[in-house]
């Protein structure tokens, strides 16, 4: 049951683009179909895994940085570089944390999983067709994958089973309130997004999201697919920030302070649950569509010098620049649309939503906090 849950998230979380939503029957079935995917013979552990995704980093970075196209210095890309400075940086925190077996660990993971999925709202802003940089950026997303389902606090807590604690009783409740909180804002925002169609179909994500959990049961399967799920919530909060114009910013700014306060009742768990580090060390299969090698040349001395480009490198953004950014995304139709160079999985329709319980009968309403409805998502 480990696997499955670990190959749908590792699938959800691996593209370079929001992926369509769809109702709780085609995603389940989905996911069953990627459950009898087969082995590949491959193995690896934390620090093989760390390894992987700061390769990967760094082979998307070296290829953007080729490309005249993805300029950092151009409104668009900046955004994306912004992205991928987070994810650098984080796993920079991971793999100190891991030398000295610290919860920095953890936390490294955690953050480098919520900017890559920021990044991949972002790279739709840049309207590039770079495969090279799509492909490792795909990589990138099966190392964090793996490594958040299978070497974390979550993964520790899974095994362990049993019934909720009276602490995460509460704050799985705590996590179903801001919820509601949530789709409340997201429900003005709906209104003032109509005119974008990527907006809207990042609102509509966010909804499908909050409604789920808002639905999802009080059992430990429940609440750790949850705070996986939030690692998403939280990165399409922050990446479709770009998206918004001016007037209603300020709009925007409430949704990153729900994810905040979230972000705080999390490490208050966090820091309240043992991990056995033996675990680190223990080789995890590798399955079909998992692919995190890195088929090109990268040396170490490139990974250095490419995850020090991506930390020290100035990539803000000025007040002007976003407007302009959030003014011209209005008009692209590709950002709206473009799958076809999001390279996402032939298999991959969001699966991260379906915890291993069937209590967690997701209705997919998407009227508000309401827990009741039929699916709003095809």
């Amino acid at each position: 049951m480990k696997n499955f849950v670990r190959l749908l998230l590792c699938l959800s979380l691996s593209v370079f683009a929001v992926a369509r939503a769809v109702s709780p029957a085609k995603a389940l079935s989905k996911t069953a179909k990627t459950a009898q995917k087969k082995e590949t013979g491959q193995k690896a552990d934390a620090k093989t895994l760390l390894h992987d995704a700061k390769k990967a980093t760094a082979a998307m970075i070296k290829n953007a940085r080729s490309d005249t196209a993805l300029d950092p210095k151009r409104p668009k890309n900046k955004p994306f570089w912004k992205s991928v400075h987070l994810v650098a940086k984080n796993l920079k925190t991971a793999e100190t944390g891991l030398a000295s077996k610290s919860n920095d660990f953890f936390k490294g993971i955690a953050d480098a999983r919520e900017a890559e999925e920021q990044l991949k709202v972002d790279w739709q802003l840049t309207d590039s067709k770079n495969k090279k940089v799509i492909d490792n950026g795909k990589k990138l997303g099966h190392a964090l994958a793996i490594l958040r389902t299978d070497f974390s606090k979550e993964a520790e807590r899974k095994k362990k089973g049993g019934d909720l604690t009276a602490q995460e009783k509460a704050q799985f409740e705590k996590i179903k309130g801001q919820q509601k909180d949530l789709l409340a804002k997201i429900k003005k925002l709906e209104g003032e997004a109509k005119k974008d169609k990527a907006l809207e179909k990042g609102l509509a994500e966010l909804k499908k999201q909050a409604n789920h959990i808002l639905k999802e049961p009080a059992t430990v399967d429940a609440y750790i697919a949850t705070l996986y799920l939030l690692d998403v919530q939280i990165g399409l909060i922050r990446g479709y920030e770009y998206y918004v114009d001016k007037d209603w910013r300020a709009d925007w700014v409430v949704l990153e302070n729900i994810e905040k306060t979230y972000e705080t009742n999390y490490t208050e768990w966090e820091t309240s649950v043992s991990y056995d580090w033996n675990e680190v060390n223990t080789s995890v299969d590798i399955y079909e569509g998992e692919d995190v090698d890195v088929t090109e040349s990268v040396s170490e001395a490139e990974i250095n010098s490419e995850d020090s480009y991506a930390e020290n490198e100035s990539f803000d953004m000025s007040e002007a620049e976003e407007d302009e950014v959030a003014a011209e995304e209005d008009t692209d139709e590709e950002v709206a649309s473009n799958e076809e160079d999001s390279m996402e999985d032939a298999s991959d329709d969001k699966g991260e939503d379906v915890s291993d319980d069937d209590g967690g009968d997701d209705a997919g309403d998407d009227s508000g906090g309401d827990d009741s409805g039929d699916d709003g998502g095809d």
